[in-house]
């Protein structure tokens, strides 16, 4: 007798969608360049792909014509979904701009990929590109085991807030380098059961009513309960996780397998 355990060679990511997962830093990014005007100038305030954007600050004399920088927007900070703490900063991306002209306090640049409307006062990062993701894995299923003595951690938030996340969606854990982890690695998601509740048998007591004989249940209900509210329960598994974008401290992933809703607060563990 044998078991057999399926690997899929899976495309996580292709380069295009690397370029707009967002990050969750523990610092903040400082403005040293930053969207001070748009093409539309004075009739419009959104830029979009193939539009001018006119880069200002600190940076700007640093740059070159043909650099390629990345475009963040800071979104605020975010906390633990069990604690409470403050970890860190998210930063949504918004895409890249390549410099077309530097002038003297002015860098005019082209954006060469969009991920959603940029505005004055974005922030221009340099960053190196991020590389499309393949990897081997083995999707869990309902009776996967959840392992004792490997890393976890939980899901901290999902893209733009998403609460309620699914095959193919971002989110990000509280899990980076400083802890082994590299991108690549493949987390399973799981949920802890609740504790027994009492009024389950109330409920019960309810349904069975009105039969022709005597419920000798009753006896025995006290010690039922009891052995109940000390019951053992696996972990519920609800999918599977890859790290696209290992962070010293948070790393962002992708939801590769739901066998269930996943949102905030629930846990990882690494295969």
């Amino acid at each position: 007798m044998f078991t057999l355990i399926l690997f899929l060679a899976l495309q996580v990511t292709v380069s295009e969608e690397m370029a707009c997962i967002g990050s969750v830093v523990d610092y903040t990014m400082p403005a040293e360049l930053y969207i001070a005007g748009v093409e539309e100038e004075g009739s419009g305030i959104l830029a979009t792909q193939g539009q001018i954007v006119y880069l200002n600050g600190p940076r700007t004399g640093l740059l070159k014509v043909g650099d390629v920088n990345a475009v963040v927007r800071p979104e605020g900070m975010i906390r633990d979904p069990a604690t409470g703490n403050e970890l860190g900063f998210y930063y949504r991306d918004l895409g890249s701009v390549r410099v077309e002209s530097v002038q003297d306090g002015v860098a005019i640049a082209r954006i060469v990929q969009s991920c959603c409307e940029m505005i004055k006062g974005d922030l221009v990062i340099s960053r190196n590109a991020r590389l499309a993701l393949e990897s081997q894995v083995e999707l869990s299923n309902d009776l996967t085991l959840v392992p004792s003595d490997s890393v976890t951690g939980s899901i901290l938030l999902g893209k733009e807030n998403i609460q309620e996340l699914s095959t193919g969606q971002i989110c990000f854990i509280n899990l980076g380098s400083r802890d082994g982890i590299k991108t690549g690695d493949r987390f399973t998601v799981f949920r802890h059961y609740p504790p027994f509740d009492k009024r389950e048998k109330g409920v019960m007591d309810v349904l069975n009513t009105g039969r022709g004989y005597i419920d000798t249940r009753q006896a025995g209900q006290g010690s039922m309960e009891f052995m109940l509210s000390g019951r053992t329960l696996p972990e519920k598994i609800l999918g599977d996780v890859v790290i696209v974008d290992a962070g010293e401290s948070i790393s962002t992933g992708k939801i590769i397998n739901c066998i269930s809703v996943i949102h905030p607060g629930d846990f990882v563990v690494k295969r």
